[in-house]
C-alpha cells in the first residue's frame, strides 16, 4: 500500500471505522450485543484498558450484552498492510474483567470479509 493511503487509514476516525467493521462484519460479537461508545460507561477495569489503548495511540471499541462485555483495541500494522496491499489490523480482545483473551492480525479481503491474517 502507498504511504499516503496508510497515513489516512492511521487517522483515529478511519481506524475506528475499520475496527467497528471488523467486529460487526467479522461476527466477533453476537448480533444482540450493543456498542458502548463512552469510556465513562465502561467498568473500571475496561476504562483502564481503554485509557491504556489511547495512551499507546490505539483505538478501542466495546460491545456488551446483559452478561458480558468485549473490548477490542487495535492499531494498523503498516508493514503487514504494505506487504498485503490491504489494511491489516493488530487487534487485542479483552473481557469484562479487563483480561486479555486474544490477540492477532486481521485483514479484509476484496469482498469486504474479515479474516485472520495468515503470513
Amino acid at each position: 500500500m502507498e504511504t499516503v493511503r496508510l497515513q489516512k487509514i492511521q487517522q483515529p476516525s478511519q481506524l475506528q471505522r475499520l475496527l467497528e467493521a471488523l467486529v460487526t462484519r467479522g461476527q466477533l460479537v453476537h448480533k444482540d450485543a450493543y456498542q458502548i461508545r463512552a469510556a465513562r460507561a465502561l467498568s473500571p477495569q475496561l476504562q483502564r484498558v481503554a485509557a491504556r489503548a489511547s495512551q499507546n495511540k490505539r483505538v478501542w471499541a466495546c460491545w456488551a450484552d446483559s452478561d458480558h462485555a468485549w473490548l477490542f483495541s487495535c492499531e494498523l500494522s503498516t508493514a503487514l498492510s504494505r506487504e498485503r496491499g490491504a489494511p491489516v489490523l493488530e487487534v487485542e480482545l479483552y473481557d469484562e474483567s479487563g483480561e486479555q483473551k486474544d490477540a492477532g492480525a486481521w485483514v479484509v479481503d476484496e469482498d469486504g470479509k474479515w479474516g485472520r491474517y495468515a503470513a
